[in-house]
């Protein structure tokens, strides 16, 4: 399946814009746009497996009913939002079958993340729940409810998005990073998480062998010194990234998920993972914008 097969992180402003317009009209342009650009390489050639973000959403739920407690049902109600959305506009643009699915991910109930919950969650409020972790926004003007963020040990429904694909679909999955799920007696249980998108955008590339890996997000590039000079990194091999991953160049809540689960592609299929923004992803993928990230060899 390596052969044409391209996963795309799809998310900052692909589907939802800066200044946090979240009508249904303005998700439903901006999919149109993004789709137009995801049909344009892919027209006649690779195979699409699309990962997008849904934390705008999520919160627009979470407004109406806070209860994090049904975490896992607002997961699920974005992925049919979003999914139903793309498979459409892609559906309409490519000419051939879309399927988007419901994608549920399995996660240890050990992982260290249990106990550090650091995803936010939800609007910004004006004082923390006593019962509930929480985190100051950035501005210090308000607090938003954190949950955990674990990785991604399984995608349940694998062995469908393999199938899929194979029948010569596009498909929509894991979606938000996909319903988490720990095991349990007799099958599975929801727990109030969020698994990151990023990191299941890979494990699938990584399981099926996909020929890239492409984020598409807000920015243009990974940067070094992203806070003040933003010098933007065109180039550097999953080793060089390893580096300045340890050296906390990329924030953890933005770019660090994405360079990390570049990474671990990177060295599991020696094939390259590229970050660029809408607008680029033609350019990006033939090397001459965004940043890429290459096995040793490649460098």
């Amino acid at each position: 399946m390596s052969a044409q097969l391209v996963v795309v992180a799809l998310g900052g402003n692909a589907i939802t814009p800066p200044g946090g317009d979240l009508s249904l009209d303005t998700e439903r342009r901006l999919i149109a746009s993004t789709a137009d650009e995801l049909a344009a390489f892919a027209a006649g050639g690779p195979s699409l497996l699309v990962v997008h973000g849904n934390g705008p959403q999520v919160g627009r739920l979470l407004a109406f009913d806070p209860d994090l407690g049904q975490l896992d049902v607002r997961v699920a109600q974005t992925q049919g939002e979003l999914g139903y959305l793309l498979a459409e506009a892609l559906e309409r643009r490519l000419h051939g079958p879309c399927a988007a699915l419901v994608t549920r991910v399995l996660v240890h109930a050990t992982d260290p993340a249990f106990t550090r919950p650091s995803k936010p969650v939800g609007g910004v409020l004006s004082t923390p729940p006593p019962d509930l972790a929480c985190v100051r926004t950035p501005d210090g003007h308000g607090w938003r409810r954190v949950v955990a963020s674990p990785r991604p040990t399984g995608v349940v429904e694998e062995r469908a998005i393999a199938l899929l694909l194979a029948q010569g679909y596009h498909v929509v999955a894991g979606g938000g990073g996909g319903v988490p799920l720990v095991e349990a007696p007799g099958g599975h249980a929801p727990v109030s998480a969020v698994v990151d998108k990023d990191w299941v955008a890979a494990h699938l590339a990584i399981a099926l062998d996909a020929t890239v890996l492409l984020f598409v997000t807000d920015v243009s590039h990974a940067f070094d010194d992203f806070a003040s000079a933003r010098v933007p990194i065109e180039r550097m091999t999953a080793a060089e990234a390893r580096v300045r991953l340890r050296k906390g160049v990329f924030a953890e809540g933005s770019m660090g998920p994405k360079i990390g689960s570049a990474v671990a592609y990177v060295e599991a299929c020696r094939r390259p993972a590229v970050v660029t923004t809408p607008g680029q992803v033609e350019a990006a993928l033939a090397g001459m914008a965004g940043t890429r990230i290459t096995p040793e060899e490649s460098a």
